[in-house]
């Protein structure tokens, strides 16, 4: 790492056992605002660790989390290919449930892929039936090359079959339906 602070970590609704770290995520979970959390955060700061958070590639995601519910339901965004940080965040919430949602393309399953192995959470709502469900409405090609899902062989044959990408953003409503329940 070069500094503790470039690099930052997008969430929602996470809080902090003791300090002025803690009271800051305190506060904006009670008021449903994300918060940047940066290496130097994550070392002044224990993260208590609630029973399920929902992981998510795409900002967008986490903050129409943040606009349905507040700070209710803890959100992780890794923005895409996460960055050191992110992945220091989700350490620190080990013992959690982490459900993680992403691109149905070739390098939202690389992300997930890697995500299932080095943070060891679950993939959520990324079966090869979510992505067939999510189909309806979606043009975008599936471009590069195929990446296998290591969670669902299946996913892996329904993409190179449909070579269609859905994005996160197209099954939103799925996804914060799902949330509530």
């Amino acid at each position: 790492r070069i500094d503790l602070v470039s690099a930052t970590c997008l969430t929602l609704g996470l809080r902090g056992r003791a300090g002025p770290v803690a009271a800051r995520l305190d506060l904006a979970a009670d008021a449903g605002d994300p918060v940047h959390l940066t290496a130097w955060d994550l070392r002044r700061c224990t993260l208590q660790v609630p029973e399920v958070v929902l992981v998510c590639e795409n900002p967008r995601v986490l903050e129409a989390v943040a606009e349905r519910g507040g700070g209710r339901t803890p959100v992780v965004c890794t923005s895409g290919q996460p960055a050191l940080v992110v992945l220091d965040v989700l350490d620190a919430l080990q013992g959690a449930e982490l459900r993680y949602h992403g691109d149905f393309d070739w390098a939202g399953v690389a992300i997930a892929n890697r995500l299932v192995a080095a943070a060891r959470l679950t993939p959520w709502r990324m079966s090869a039936a979510d992505y067939e469900r999510g189909l309806a409405g979606a043009t975008l090609p599936l471009v590069g090359a195929p990446v296998e899902p290591v969670w669902d062989a299946e996913l892996g044959a329904a993409m190179r079959h449909h070579r269609v990408a859905v994005h996160e953003e197209a099954v939103l409503p799925d996804l914060l339906d799902a949330i509530r329940r």
